[in-house]
């Protein structure tokens, strides 16, 4: 139905067009000036020029054609001026609009020429119809123009705004994809920090169990202390899943680098040896702040998964003019091969992303006396 609706208006157009010619053109003429009169040929003309007007969209070099025949022919019978030019001026106009200059400028000279020629046919040369043949000419060329750079300006404004929507849906697919990986990372991290956590102290408790059971009992509560924690951390990101718009996640979501001794007192107590010292911790920003503290507890993490039974960590936080530089550097066996580029998970890539995201940067390998040393370097004077 949509693809008929132009081809219906074309139509009823150029009916129109033809009923307008045909009433009008009788009271038009001046029969006094010795014209001829209207009979069955001239009122053919009339409609066939009328009639071009429906093929002036689909088919505009017909309908220029048929209207410039039927006015050159409608003067060279002889017949009375009317509004008959209408037709002709409509189709130059239509081909002006649509076609290249090297077409329209011929079919415009052809069409000038051959309603002048007619006119002097009819009439006998003079100036008067050289001048408004001149005139008919330059206002269909003046109104083809107009319309050919409305039509272009109609075209470049769609394009500007598909190329915007394009624009808006790539940046949305971006920032959904960004959020989806910030999830990801968040998962990651309190996942994975807490099931080491649970781990090691699950490995404390079954130990303990038949000799210390007492202890055993302590264990087992901080097992079930770091679960609620975790997740409480996941109900949080899930909200946030559930409700972009939803309130920012609980404290321990944000926690910084003051929390620093509270991480390294459950890993104590689940048996891994850490030395703190954060004395570069204090007047860090905010989110400089959270970062570190994250880079940190995964670096931690992967020392409790990775470094073996006895050995030890050392968290050390410093205060530079412009940034403050972290270190955890374990005596232990390191993670296996390939995790530093992400074979083992994304925990490394992920302490990466951070320090990138400030404009800071991240190092991880083989420490100076074995195991393995996590170092990054977060500026702390541009957020």
């Amino acid at each position: 139905m949509q693809s008929l609706a132009p081809r219906t208006r074309a139509v009823a157009l150029g009916i129109a067009l033809a009923a307008f010619f045909l009433v009008v053109t009788p009271h038009a003429v001046d029969h006094d000036a010795g014209v001829r009169a209207l009979d069955a040929l001239a009122y053919a003309l009339l409609a066939g020029a009328g009639l071009s007007f429906a093929l002036r969209r689909e088919h505009p070099y017909a309908s220029c054609a048929i209207a410039l025949s039927c006015t050159i022919a409608y003067l060279l019978a002889g017949y009375g001026d009317g509004p008959i030019y209408v037709a002709a001026f409509l189709g130059l106009v239509r081909v002006v609009e649509v076609a290249e200059r090297r077409v329209w400028i011929p079919v415009a000279a052809v069409g000038a020429l051959g309603i002048g020629a007619a006119h002097v046919a009819r009439d006998g040369w003079s100036a008067a119809i050289a001048v408004s043949t001149v005139v008919w000419l330059v206002a269909a060329v003046l109104g083809g123009e107009a319309l050919r750079a409305r039509r272009g300006q109609a075209a470049a404004l769609a394009a500007r705004a598909e190329e915007e929507q394009r624009t808006r849906e790539a940046q949305a697919r971006r920032a959904a994809a960004e959020e989806r990986l910030r999830l990801a990372r968040e998962v990651h991290d309190v996942v994975g920090h807490s099931l080491a956590v649970i781990s090691l102290q699950a490995g404390v408790a079954a130990h303990l169990l038949q000799t210390r059971p007492e202890q055993a009992r302590d264990a087992v509560a901080a097992i079930r202390q770091v679960a609620g924690e975790a997740l409480d951390d996941l109900r949080a990101e899930l909200a946030l899943l559930r409700d972009p718009d939803a309130a920012p996640p609980p404290p321990v979501a944000n926690a910084g680098l003051d929390a620093l001794p509270g991480l390294v007192a459950s890993l104590r107590q689940a048996g891994v040896e850490v030395q703190l010292d954060a004395a570069g911790a204090a007047g860090v920003p905010d989110a400089v702040s959270a970062a570190g503290y994250r880079i940190v507890r995964e670096a931690l993490t992967n020392v409790a998964r990775h470094a073996g039974a006895g050995s030890r960590a050392r968290v050390r936080v410093a205060r530079g003019e412009a940034a403050v530089e972290l270190e955890v550097l374990d005596d232990g066996a390191g993670p296996p091969a390939g995790a530093d580029d992400g074979a083992d998970g994304s925990g490394i890539a992920g302490m990466r992303e951070r320090a990138e995201a400030l404009g800071g940067r991240l190092e991880t390998g083989p420490g100076p006396d074995g195991g393995f040393r996590v170092w990054a370097s977060l500026p702390t004077g541009r957020r």
